[in-house]
């Protein structure tokens, strides 16, 4: 097996409540657990931006269902690439909703999906490639 990083980018076909984002949450935990898959689910303004590492052909099967998910639309993958080591090992699948989060700390994370969503650099890395960046040289905010 090797390990594998796949980010995605797709679009809410309706607006979410948190009784859909707890069942969301859930059940790819419950699934991911036994896939051997972590990951990180960030939501801003109807998009998501989806980190899922584990074995590549587990994820690329991942990510066919999540196309076929009709909360999804326009889903595209920005980042596949293999990976030494995970960034987000401690989570079988994490969740920022970004509506939600109103401390400064989470502009970043705004900022990054914004750019992803208009396919602009940051820094002068692409969206997916900084996500990674923010996450793997500090812990700011504590799913490591």
């Amino acid at each position: 097996m090797s390990l594998h990083q796949l980010i995605y980018l797709s679009k809410a076909s309706r607006q979410l409540d948190s009784v859909d984002f707890l069942k969301l949450l859930t059940i790819a935990r419950e699934n991911n657990i036994n896939l051997r898959v972590t990951g990180s689910l960030f939501y801003n303004g109807g998009w998501f931006l989806q980190v899922l590492e584990g074995d590549l052909p587990v994820i690329q099967d991942l990510y066919r269902k999540i196309e076929q998910d009709d909360r999804h639309m326009q889903a595209k993958v920005l980042y596949l690439e293999p990976a030494n080591n995970r960034t987000f090992s401690r989570w079988t699948m994490n969740m920022i909703n970004l509506d939600e989060e109103h401390d400064s700390k989470y502009h970043v994370l705004r900022d990054l999906l914004d750019a992803a969503v208009k396919g602009n650099m940051i820094d002068g890395l692409s969206a997916p490639v900084k996500l990674l960046k923010v996450f793997s040289d500090d812990n700011l905010f504590g799913i490591r």
